[in-house]
This record gives structure tokens, sequence and C-alpha cells, in this order.
């Protein structure tokens, strides 16, 4: 990398680092740190979001899926149903949560069912998240290691730090406002690498379009329900919209941020806005793996992966200043979902466990100072995660299957409190555990992704009700 793009980065994450620093003196109480006092307006919460679930898994994943042997379109299913699913928890879910004061969307689950559930649903939602994250960071790492060409593990460090300078000082007002940067350079960044990729191909777009139909680059839709190595029409769509009810229903670290606006429609708007800048964005960066894959035909010499096509290709063949930008980019959409993440295991840390057990003898100050220590401690979780999945082959493909394992339990107690009557807890968490066992099962028999929200949504909640059933039946003859 040139003198010049590593002062734009450098530039770059000086600002991030002020803007953490300047919220630092304003967080006061849990509200103002991780749900940013209810002040954010609805634009910047559709940013915020986008920029969180943008990560580095999707800035080089996403152009890795079609530059590779017999990569296609098909993931735009997928995109799809996550809008689809959007409509239903802005409809639903969001009416629920907005209704009562909570830091985490878990402490729901223990109003609704009991502290133990809402436990139960943390420890599944650290399990889900750390994993994911730590994948997420891995790929920012792996840009910079790749760019910089030094120690990927020195790259996972650094690019910890930065994450952690401003989450923890900020809180989530300083990662929201943070997110709305973020995902502006990552637009610009994806804009310039497609322009020079563009611009070096001879003979432009009819080249990129007879290339990609001669390889089926621009296939979509796939009549079968396996998935296999493309997307499946019909399990990439149930798959996406169960996924998206997951991420954007049952996690924290994306509900965090509707939390935080000024109103239920604003959070509405936000969410569903998303959702379509989501599906648009993914079509984008699918499409510049096309441009890349007609531009070098086969990964380049030195490069294991494609996942380090595009940050390769920014590095190698693009100007200084423009290069600089499309790293400060890739790293700014890993950054964001690393700060997200953190500041959102540090909530539920916080409310679904240390405030449960100490809430009376902790006072406002120290409970913040407390979150800023938690906040450190899950960045080394993520740090050694990161240095764990450096062995992953797709790395689109497994940030989204490792959260999938746990993600269907967690949206098979949210479905059952916010639509049935249901109230046992002890069958819930009995359901809870039988659903992430299931998915577990079914990932040994080598099937996608795709099926493991369905599959452990569905097992989780027939163990539940079916466990309700016995339970009630066992207690009649002792009444």
């Amino acid at each position: 990398m040139s003198l010049v793009s590593l002062v734009i980065l450098m530039l770059y994450f000086a600002i991030l680092i002020a803007i953490g620093l300047a919220f630092a003196r304003k967080q006061t109480t849990l509200s103002d740190f991780f749900l940013a006092g209810h002040a954010v307006p609805a634009w910047a919460a559709l940013a915020a979001v986008v920029a969180a679930e943008t990560s580095a898994v999707t800035f080089i994943g996403a152009p890795a899926q079609t530059f590779q042997e017999g990569g296609d379109l098909s993931f735009l299913q997928v995109a799809l149903g996550f809008l689809i699913a959007r409509v239903v928890l802005a409809v639903f879910f969001l009416p629920k949560f907005m209704s009562q004061e909570i830091l985490t969307i878990y402490a729901y689950l223990g109003k609704r069912f009991g502290t133990r559930t809402q436990k139960m649903a943390g420890l599944f939602f650290f399990i889900t998240r750390a994993l994911a994250s730590g994948v997420r960071h891995y790929a920012a790492s792996l840009v910079i290691s790749s760019v910089f060409q030094f120690d990927l593990a020195a790259a996972i460090v650094i690019t910890g730090v930065v994450s952690l300078a401003y989450s923890a000082t900020g809180g989530l007002k300083a990662v929201i406002w943070t997110e709305v940067l973020q995902l502006g350079v990552m637009i610009l960044g994806g804009i310039l690498g497609a322009y020079y990729a563009w611009q070096l191909i001879p003979g432009g777009w009819e080249t990129i379009l007879e290339t990609g139909a001669r390889h089926a680059k621009f296939a979509v839709i796939h009549w079968d329900w396996t998935g296999g190595g493309n997307y499946s029409f019909f399990m990439g769509l149930l798959g996406g919209t169960c996924l998206g009810l997951a991420t954007h229903g049952a996690d924290q670290d994306i509900v965090q941020r509707l939390l935080a606006c000024q109103s239920l429609p604003g959070a509405r708007k936000a969410l569903v806005g998303s959702g379509i800048f989501v599906l648009f964005q993914f079509a984008f960066f699918l499409l510049l793996g096309i441009m890349l894959f007609t531009y070098y035909g086969t990964l380049p010499p030195g490069l294991e992966k494609t996942d380090e096509i595009f940050p390769y290709f920014a590095a190698q063949r693009m100007p200084p200043v423009a290069a600089g930008l499309v790293i400060a980019a890739i790293l700014s959409a890993a950054l964001s979902s690393t700060a997200a993440s953190l500041n959102s295991l540090a909530s539920s840390t916080m409310s679904d466990f240390v405030l449960v057990i100490w809430k009376p003898v902790l006072t406002p100050r120290r409970q913040v100072l407390l979150s800023r220590a938690i906040t450190v401690f899950w960045m080394g979780v993520l740090v050694g995660i990161a240095m764990w999945a450096s062995g992953s082959k797709n790395i689109l493909d497994t940030g989204l299957s490792i959260p999938s394992y746990t993600y269907g339990s967690l949206l098979a107690a949210f479905l059952l409190g916010i639509f049935t009557r249901f109230r046992n807890e002890y069958t819930l968490m009995a359901g809870m555990l039988a659903g992430a066992g299931a998915v577990w099962a079914i990932s040994r028999c080598q099937f996608h992704w795709t099926w493991f929200v369905p599959v452990g949504a569905l097992v989780s909640m027939a163990t539940a009700i079916a466990g309700e059933m016995v339970w009630e039946r066992w207690k009649k003859p002792t009444e």
C-alpha cells in the first residue's frame, strides 16, 4: 500500500476514535450507554442497522461468492427473505419491544416467561454473537494482513483495539454515529471498486455481460431443495426469511439500534428501509464479484482464498487515494460490526445477568464503568475467536451458518411469547436446548445452513408445546 493510502486509513481511524471520545462524557446512565437515550432519528438508525449487518463478511464475501467457480446471483433469494422478515417484525415484534422500558430484548422474555428464560436466551446470544462476530473480525483482519503484508494475528489485535477505542468510551451513541459515517465510506468504496474494475476490463459492460452469461454467473433461481453449492429458491427464501426473523427479531445486536429510536414509527421505517437497502447492496456486491471474475478469470498467483480478491484488486490495480478509500470501506464494514457486537454483548451481560443479581448495590456511574470493563472483556473473546476462524474456507457461508445454530431456538422463544399464550418456562428452556441439538445433528449430516433456523425453531416450539401438554396432564391428578 502506498503512503497516501496509509495516511487516509490512519486519518479515518483517528476520526472514529475522536467520535467515541466526544460522546464519552455524555454516558451517565445505562440508557445513555446502551440505548443512546432513545434519541436516534429513523434515518440514522437505518444507516446503523445496515452498517452493523454489512460486515466485512458481506463486503469481501459477496464478491467472492460470485467470483468462485460455479458462483452466481442465487444468494439474492436469501436477501429477499431478509426483506420479508423485516416486514413481519415491524408489524408484530417491534410494538411488543418498544412498549416496555427494557435494555435488551431478552428482558422481554424475562417478563413474559421468567428470569431463567431470560438468562438462557442471554447465554444463547453470547454463543451466537461471539462466534459470528469473531468470524467478522477475522474478515477485517484478513484485509489488513493482505494489504499491509504482515502477520494476521497482529492484524486481528489492531482491528480489535480500534473498535474497542470508540465503542467502550462513547457507548451506543458513538457506535451509531460512527456507523452513519462508515456506511457512507462503504458505499463510496464499493462504487470506486466497481468503477475501476469496469475501466480496466476491455469492452466494459459488453465483456462483463458476455463472460458472466457464458459462465452462468447471472443465474438467480435454482429449483431444488438442497441449496448445494448455490442457494435454492425454496430454501434460500425460507432460510433467508427465518434468518432475518432471528437476526432482527431475536438478536440484541441489531434490535438494540431500533430500541434506541425516538418512536415506534421511526423504528419501523428504519427496519423495513434497511431491508430494501440491503437487497440492493447484495446485488451490487455480487455483481462486483462477476466484474472481478471477468477481469482475472481465476484466482491470481499468491492468493489462497477467493475472499482476498476484492482487497487484492484494490491494493494492486487502483490509484493510491481510491485504494485507500476502498480499504477504509472494507474496514468500515468490519469495524462497525465488531463495535456493534461489543456494545450488544456488554448490554446483554449487564441487563440479563449483572443487574438481575446486583442492581440494588450499583450506582448509575458504577453501572456505566462496569459496562465499559465488560466491553473490554468481550473484545478479548472476539480476538480469540477470530484467531480460530482463520481456518475457514468460505467466509460468507461461515459467517451466516455459525449464528444459525442457536437462532432457531431464540426465534422460537419470541414466537411463542408474542403469538401464543404459552407460559411454561421449564418446557420452553427444554425446547430451546432440543432445537439447538437438532441443528447440530443436521449440520453433521451436511445439510445447508439455510435449513438451520427453520429446523431449530420448529423443533424448539414443538418440544416446548408437547412438554407443556405433558406437564399439565401430570399436574392434574395432584390438584
